[in-house]
């Protein structure tokens, strides 16, 4: 099982991604995990693509984000797509939350040395940034084409009545 995980920062992937995995018992790779280098740096594009594919040589696996130069390859090779098209007011909401909840601190979705933030240019990101006509032009393809193996979600109601219903028995409480 192939599973691709996109959509706008702070809509919760990440967290989706891990009880995923949990649930299928299957490997994951947060992309963010690899992309930056201690202290948010962008680490070498060469050496992440390499990474990225990889992973994907695996049987199965789980991928939250997108980093752009490989999308299209993993959307091919993917069972399910898996679309978080929160509006951006929710997105903020989660990214403040996260920020509360790990002040100070280094998630394990994300690399070693990046502390948890919430600066000006990632709110900016949240709410206009990241949300340009490219963007939203780009999710809107790939809902269109491939329809037959996306789920989006505009909520977190509707991931939960997602991970109830495949049989996921730990918590629904967002992290």
């Amino acid at each position: 099982m192939k599973i691709l995980i996109i959509g706008y920062s702070g809509s919760g992937k990440s967290t989706f991604a891990k009880r995923l995995s949990e649930h299928y018992q299957i490997p994951r790779l947060h992309i963010d995990r690899i992309f930056f280098a201690p202290n948010w740096k962008e680490r070498d594009k060469k050496i992440v693509e390499s990474e990225i594919r990889d992973f994907i040589k695996q049987d199965d696996w789980i991928i939250d984000g997108t980093y752009r130069k490989l999308a299209v390859e993993r959307y091919q090779m993917c069972d399910q797509l898996f679309i978080f098209n929160f509006n951006r007011f929710k997105c903020l909401y989660g990214a403040i939350y996260r920020r509360i909840k790990y002040h100070n601190q280094n998630r394990d979705t994300i690399a070693p040395g990046c502390k948890e933030r919430l600066n000006f240019s990632f709110f900016m990101w949240i709410l206009h940034t990241g949300r340009k006509k490219d963007s939203r032009q780009l999710m809107k393809r790939n809902m269109e084409e491939y329809k037959d193996k996306v789920v989006v979600f505009k909520s977190r109601r509707q991931i939960n009545n997602y991970l109830r219903k495949i049989g996921y028995q730990g918590s629904l409480k967002y992290e």
